[in-house]
């Protein structure tokens, strides 16, 4: 962000994570929070009454709130403590919601306490719409966006391709929490109706979660534990794209994925499942292939048409790499979200100075 305009400040609940050193080597501060086990104890009201005096005492005058119990709770917090701006981010559709006081609370909060709702893609907006009731013209939809150069098409690590296993075969790989709505057991499903049409291909799955166990069991009760590569979390995903030659998303919900960005940076044919603002990113046919969401049988399909065309696979990945850095550049992102708070606070009759971004590290 433009240190001109604002003074960037993490408020977050748990002062921990895997993002905290990158935070901290930007040299911006990060102020921790915690709350009770209960919404309603005591203990959580008292804290949620010192994050207000935080908020006062520091003169905040944009709160940024994002990720799960803190897009419900933050909004009133800032209000509560004056704060001028008050924004919600929703990066992913609300598949976590299923009815109840939450969906209730996090629809008024939209609707009623914040000025406005920032969205990563249209699909995410529409739902703010049509589900919440949330006004049209409270959504900002800023885009999404990463750090492409990170992906620069160099050549694959050979080393790394040994470590893995992945010697002389094709690599059709996925990259992601190992959580049930990001559709893992749907890949390795298509994995072996894959493995019955070619035995030269590897299935690369890349991250960890809590559906691991399950899905390592998955994996042999369908006979593909021999081709399937259980990798881990890695610091090393561009490397660890290079080596792929198909890259899969199979979840059930999106908002709009990163990965499926950076895989198209790194010059590979996406198969992906047509859901949220997936299509907005994956131009069917043209960077890649959209099937339905739990389609084992589409994705093998798909997967294979890739895997049996290398031409046409070469020519999606191309496509891919040049819209990616032609118009998902995490620099264009930055300068809407910028440019929607600096709005905000004309509105509110407020110049911009500080920005904090309340969430978890």
């Amino acid at each position: 962000m433009d240190r001109s305009l604002f003074e960037p400040t993490v408020f977050s609940t748990l002062a921990t994570g895997e993002l905290l050193p990158e935070i901290e080597a930007l040299g911006v501060a990060v102020h921790e929070f915690g709350t009770g086990r209960h919404v309603l104890s005591p203990q959580t009201v008292h804290d949620l009454s010192r994050a207000a005096s935080f908020l006062r005492r520091e003169r905040v005058e944009v709160l940024s709130c994002m990720l799960g119990l803190t897009t419900l709770f933050g909004p009133l917090v800032g209000r509560a403590a004056g704060v001028p701006v008050v924004v919600n981010n929703q990066r992913n559709l609300t598949h976590w919601f299923h009815g109840g006081a939450r969906e209730k609370v996090y629809g008024y909060v939209c609707r009623r306490v914040v000025d406005a709702v920032v969205v990563n893609s249209s699909a995410a907006g529409d739902e703010l719409v049509s589900r919440f009731g949330v006004p049209r013209s409270k959504v900002q939809n800023v885009g999404v966006g990463t750090r492409l150069e990170r992906f620069n098409g160099s050549a694959p690590d050979e080393g790394l391709r040994h470590e893995l296993g992945l010697d002389g075969a094709k690599v059709v790989g996925i990259v992601g929490k190992l959580s049930p709505v990001k559709g893992h057991r749907h890949f390795l499903e298509s994995a072996a109706l894959v493995s019955r049409a070619r035995d030269d291909v590897r299935f690369l799955v890349v991250g960890d979660g809590p559906e691991r166990e399950k899905l390592e069991r998955r994996a042999g009760e369908l006979g593909v534990a021999d081709s399937v590569r259980f990798a881990g979390v890695r610091e090393n995903v561009p490397e660890v794209m290079g080596l792929m030659d198909v890259l899969v998303l199979s979840s059930l919900s999106e908002g709009s994925p990163n990965v499926v960005l950076e895989g198209m940076a790194a010059g590979l044919p996406i198969v992906a499942t047509r859901v949220g603002g997936v299509p907005e990113l994956v131009r069917d046919g043209e960077t890649g292939l959209l099937v339905e969401p739990g389609d084992a049988a589409g994705m093998a399909e798909a997967a294979l048409a890739l895997l049996d065309d290398p031409g046409r696979a070469d020519a999606m990945g191309k496509a891919g790499r040049a819209t990616a850095l032609d118009e998902y550049d995490i620099a264009r992102v930055v300068e809407r979200f910028e440019g929607a708070l600096y709005d905000l606070l004309v509105e509110a009759g407020r110049r911009p100075a500080v920005d904090v971004a309340g969430g978890e590290a």
